[in-house]
């Protein structure tokens, strides 16, 4: 059948107008062609919305899904609730599974996974993998390992978060029975670690600042007029203020024991006393002859964190920085030359 075929399918549908441009009620077709597609109607005419105006269709076909396979990246966020008690278990009841699993009981601890599959999708399901089945791989790998190393006395001191995030990485994925993409960890709203399996023996540890400084946008290239129309209230002569926000990433082997703590000195110490409260046109040489936007910022502090990060041992993979909620610039490894 061509794409576009003047004659109507036969078997009748409710939803559309005949070809045969009849007054009266709907009567059109959606059916399978012999290779699988579906022949779609196509109004033509705007005024068959009323049954007593003349209907004019034409019919297009719309090829099966099998002729378009498309390579798919499923998430998913899990959420899990570890406390003391053998309330903390796979098993346990849960009444409010969004917040978490199991149902919040007494004191514990509480963290969001992420976990990622990639694939084609099955046809007829267009499922990679059910909902309940990455939850459930989710939750029976991590609660015990998380029980275990957070209040057992067999515990390990020596098990790193990293170590503990691959060990969970490893059984989420015998639990499905695939290989999966990625896991992340938030541990807070404010730390993350994430596992991907083309870098299995490595993790990435992620953590949010905040720092507060003044600036000013102007190009001294520009007249006054010029600058003020460009920048707009960024250029007023005294300056104004955000609130940054800046997260971090570094990637370490997962048996590393620089860890979290050891990334916040390094940050605390290179950037937030370099920059927080201070006017950054004025207060800082990094900024006196570079204009001190967003761009330029994120740039600087991956300069700055590159060479300490590195004594450690520690790859610097991204800085991103936010300076209001709606805007951020991101510097990343891979795109510096």
């Amino acid at each position: 059948m061509s794409p576009t075929s003047p004659t109507a399918p036969t078997s009748p549908h409710p939803q559309y107008c005949s070809a045969k441009n009849k007054k009266g009620p709907a009567e059109a077709s959606l059916t399978p062609s012999p290779s699988g597609g579906l022949v779609m109607p196509k109004i033509l005419d705007s005024r068959c919305q009323k049954s007593n105006r003349t209907y004019n269709f034409q019919y297009t076909f719309m090829p099966p899904l099998s002729a378009i396979p498309v390579p798919t990246t499923l998430s998913r966020a899990v959420r899990v609730f570890i406390s003391r008690d053998g309330l903390s278990s796979p098993a346990a009841e849960c009444h409010n599974s969004f917040a978490g699993y199991p149902s919040t009981s007494g004191i514990g601890a509480w963290y969001e996974f992420e976990v990622s599959i990639h694939g084609i999708p099955e046809q007829k399901t267009g499922y990679l993998a059910t909902l309940a089945q990455l939850d459930a791989a989710v939750r029976n790998s991590s609660i015990p390992m998380l029980k275990t190393a957070l209040f057992s006395q067999t515990s390990s001191p020596q098990t790193t978060p990293c170590m503990l995030l691959q060990s969970i990485a490893s059984g989420v994925a015998t639990s499905l029975g695939r290989p999966i993409k990625s896991l992340s960890w938030n541990i807070s709203p404010y730390h993350q670690y994430f596992w991907k399996n083309d870098m299995p023996t490595k993790t990435t540890l992620t953590s949010i600042f905040e720092f507060a400084a003044s600036h000013r946008l102007n190009d001294p290239t520009r007249t006054p007029a010029e600058n003020q129309s460009f920048f707009g209230k960024c250029n007023k002569l005294n300056g104004h203020g955000h609130n940054y926000r800046i997260a971090v990433s570094i990637a370490i082997p997962s048996e590393h024991t620089f860890g979290m703590a050891e990334l916040e000195e390094v940050v605390d110490r290179v950037i937030i006393e370099r920059f927080d409260h201070m006017n950054l046109n004025i207060d800082c040489p990094e900024f006196r002859a570079t204009n001190p936007s967003v761009e330029h910022i994120a740039a600087v502090c991956f300069d700055l964190l590159k060479e300490p990060l590195l004594n450690h041992d520690a790859e610097l993979k991204s800085v991103r920085l936010w300076e209001t909620s709606k805007t951020s610039a991101t510097v990343e490894a891979g795109e510096i030359a």
